[in-house]
Order: structure tokens, then sequence, then C-alpha cells
């Protein structure tokens, strides 16, 4: 029980830092709003958000690879826009587009959402489909450039999954 109120004690304040974080403003009316925003969210996800051990959430490391993930995500988005850009204004448009299967080493729940989410976020795929054991995603592609798992893990899962398995694990 008391594991429960910590947990929830830190999913407050971690979210409502965030909010702080996020609003950038420390107006009273502000303040309220972000703490009954962040007291709802706390009691109805505390529990998702800290299965496991508290200490393992806190490792310098895993904060580490979560700073580098952002400045890596937006290199890959960019690189994505780009692509995307030149497939709309050649003037033959040569798309390929299809479904291809991208297998994951990512094992959890958070960790194959936030590559789901990452792949679906950058112009030119969407995750479609979790294989049942989790071991794959399926994407579609509007240029579909490999259809072997291995090489299409590479050009579409790597450049996230390699710091996400470090993150998630």
């Amino acid at each position: 029980m008391r594991m429960a109120k910590e947990s929830l004690f830190v999913a407050f304040v971690c979210l409502w830092l965030a909010w702080i974080g996020l609003t950038g403003s420390l107006n009273l009316q502000e303040l309220a709003v972000g703490a009954i925003v962040a007291a709802f969210v706390a009691v109805v996800s505390y529990e998702f958000l800290f299965q496991g051990g508290m200490r393992e959430k806190f490792e310098p490391e895993r904060w580490g690879y979560a700073l580098a993930y952002v400045p890596a995500y937006i290199w890959a988005e960019l690189k994505a826009h780009a692509s995307v850009i030149y497939l709309i204004l050649h003037p033959r448009m040569p798309i390929k587009p299809g479904i291809v299967r991208v297998p994951t080493e990512l094992r959890s729940d958070f960790g194959i959402t936030g590559l789901a989410n990452a792949i679906t976020m950058t112009p030119g795929t969407l995750s479609v489909d979790v294989s049942e054991e989790g071991s794959s995603l399926y994407v579609h592609w509007i240029d579909v450039k490999a259809v072997e798992p291995e090489q299409t893990s590479r050009q579409i899962a790597w450049p996230f999954e390699r710091f996400l398995r470090r993150i998630f694990r």
C-alpha cells in the first residue's frame, strides 16, 4: 500500500513538473489547473507508468539515451520529409507503396508502442499492425525500397529502435 502511494505521488509530481515546463508559466491559475490535471492523470495511470522497480526508471543511462533520442528523431523526421517532398515534386512521382514486415527486438509494450508511434509520425510510413507475439510491426511504406525483413528493419525501425531498446528495457 505504501509503495502505491509513493508511486502515485511520484507520478503526480512528474506530471505536474512536465505541465509547468510545457506551459512555462508560474501563474497561480496555471499551477492550479496543472495540479488538477496532473492529479487526475496520476490517479488513472500511475500503476501503468510505474510497473517494475522505481530505481531502474531513474537510471542516468536511460535518461541519456532518452535525451539523445530527441535529435536522432528530429534528424530522421527531416530526412523523411525531404524524401516525401522529393517524391511529390518529381514529375513522374516514382512511388512504390506497399505493406512490409518490420521485425523488432523490442519486447516491452512501451518500447513497441514508442517504435510504432515514431514510425507513424515519420512521413512516408504508417504502422498498421503488430504481430501477435509482438516481434514485428507491419508498416505501410509509401516507397518500398526493400522487402526482406532485415532490410526493412534497418531502413525503417533502426533510427528509432537503437535508442528505444536502451530506454525501454
